[in-house]
């Protein structure tokens, strides 16, 4: 990535943030929100791991109060950021790991791979 993509990323990053202090703006993009994840839904279309683990945690929730509880996550997450760190991100990460065949069955144990590393790891040790 260079320099300059990086510096326009900021710009968004800050632009969208002052963008999402207006109401009116931040109603709009909630509404826009669930209407993509649902349209996506009704054609069967698959959704952005973002959208996703959205429409997952949405989906507990009764379809009248999808709005507001999206609002208040939305801004609990702005203001948690500053203070989000490498491990927890990590944690979630593998926390919404999700089982090949269904919908709602999470995958146990470690990540792909992990088990092949550690083996490479002990042949490194024995040899």
């Amino acid at each position: 990535m260079s320099d300059e993509d990086k510096s326009n990323k900021g710009v968004r990053r800050a632009i969208s943030r002052n963008l999402m202090k207006v109401g009116f703006i931040r109603n709009w993009y909630i509404r826009r929100t669930l209407r993509y994840i649902d349209k996506s839904k009704e054609k069967g279309r698959r959704l952005p791991p973002e959208f996703a683990d959205m429409d997952r945690a949405l989906s507990r929730v009764p379809k009248a109060q999808r709005a507001k509880v999206l609002e208040e996550a939305m801004a609990a997450g702005q203001q948690g950021l500053a203070e989000s760190n490498r491990a927890y991100r990590r944690a979630a990460g593998n926390q919404n790991r999700q089982s090949g065949r269904g919908r709602g069955r999470s995958r146990p144990g470690l990540p792909p791979g992990a088990m092949q590393q550690a083996r490479k790891e002990q042949a490194k040790r024995k040899g």
